[in-house]
């Protein structure tokens, strides 16, 4: 391996286990209230995480460039319609009510894609043994750091050391009932238990994924991980990602359900807002009715403004002069990643992913859809924080890829 690839292996495995670390510079405090309610959402952030990110993209970028050269013209024309849909939608931004937060999103998501081409260039060349010990590392991290939160039911450190939100004195700390009574959920390292909870799922089924490849049987390292994991979700009982992991080991037993399994999939993403809606009308749980309430709020938001939306980032201020202060304990985005995109990004937004994916050629793994289609559906992490968009990345850019170098 050369000196370049040792940088890049580096880079990639520290942008691997830093993603999840909710430290971040933020500045443009001033735009993040909504109707005089705080929306941490709509201010500007540089996460931790991004840093060996674009180091790696300097590193590798100009040379990718320079050596494409001359594809890059015909590349253009061929694409000449998905290039044109992504220069309206990024010139929708500057006319937003607030375009420095838009056009924030655009350059997160800018970044996002490039990191997922680095990936898909530089995997074969990268030490895939290194990766595993990456992937794994994170996994008992946030594990250890989530356990040791919830039996002592504070913050380890302060915010500045790991990142973590301090889990004492707040009321809007996540919280369910044990056979104690109320407790503190675990966080790791990430924003929330929910958040924390898909990472340990994605990281760790990530990780077996790239074991299995390498040894065809599962040890007691494998099943220790798989154990870390259910701990995990049992400390920040969440939900999505318990009912994500249950499909994924399903479909992953019974090959033969992946036909139908990804018509669920599909059928998930379209039918979970009116799944959660049919279940406020039975249950008063106030969760279940906050996340019914967001996804109709995102329909009319939608119907409004149905070509290009509201704006990259600015969901949260469409909850302004609407019930949601009462309803909702603090302005969120709507629990579903892909209504939170048609509210801020439209039709012009969909017909962009759709164009992007269908130039991109590739086809999840039914299991991995089922996944993903889950964690969208009762979710909006996987779009809203950067440790979303870096999981994302790694699912669709990892999987089926050529083995890489040892």
């Amino acid at each position: 391996m050369t000196v370049k690839g040792k940088w890049l292996t580096l880079l990639a495995a520290a942008a691997f286990f830093l993603a999840p670390i909710n430290l971040f510079v933020k500045w443009g405090e001033i735009y993040a209230y909504v109707g005089g309610i705080f929306s941490d959402y709509l201010i500007q952030k540089l996460w931790i995480g991004e840093l060996p990110v674009l180091l790696l993209l300097i590193l590798w970028l100009p040379k990718k460039i320079y050596s494409q050269r001359q594809k890059i013209l015909p590349f253009l024309k061929k694409n000449i319609l998905l290039v044109v849909a992504v220069l309206v939608l990024l010139a929708r931004q500057f006319f937003t009510p607030l375009p420095i937060i838009s056009l924030w999103y655009a350059i997160k998501v800018l970044e996002l894609v490039l990191f997922g081409w680095c990936l898909i260039d530089i995997w074969p060349k990268i030490s895939r043994r290194l990766m595993e010990y990456v992937l794994l590392l994170t996994v008992l991290f946030q594990a250890g750091v989530a356990t040791l939160q919830f039996l002592r039911q504070q913050s380890l450190f302060p915010y500045r050391i790991l990142g973590e939100t301090q889990l004492a004195g707040s009321i809007n700390i996540a919280q369910a009932a044990f056979a104690k009574g109320q407790t503190i959920l675990a966080y790791g390292t990430t924003a929330h238990p929910n958040i924390l909870a898909g990472v340990v799922v994605v990281f760790g089924l990530l990780w077996l994924k790239l074991r299995l490849t390498r040894r065809r049987f599962v040890g007691w390292q494998e099943l220790s991980v798989i154990g870390i994991i259910g701990a995990v979700l049992f400390i920040t009982q969440s939900y999505s990602a318990i009912l994500a992991l249950i499909g994924f080991l399903i479909i992953r037993s019974f090959p033969w359900l992946q036909s139908q399994a990804r018509k669920i999939g599909w059928g998930v993403v379209l039918l979970a807002p009116l799944l959660l809606l049919a279940l406020a009308t039975q249950f008063t749980d106030e969760s279940i009715f906050r996340r019914a309430f967001l996804n109709a709020h995102a329909v009319s938001v939608f119907l409004q403004q149905p070509l290009a939306g509201v704006g990259l980032g600015l969901f949260t201020t469409q909850l302004n002069n609407t019930p949601a202060q009462e309803l909702i304990r603090f302005i969120q985005p709507v629990h579903n990643g892909l209504l939170l995109l048609l509210t801020e990004a439209g039709i012009l937004g969909g017909i962009v992913g759709l164009l992007g994916w269908q130039r991109f050629k590739r086809r999840l793994p039914t299991e991995w859809l089922w996944l993903l289609a889950v964690l969208l559906s009762f979710d909006h992490y996987l779009v809203t924080q950067w440790v979303g968009g870096v999981m994302l990345v790694l699912v669709i850019s990892l999987l089926n890829k050529p083995t890489a170098k040892n």
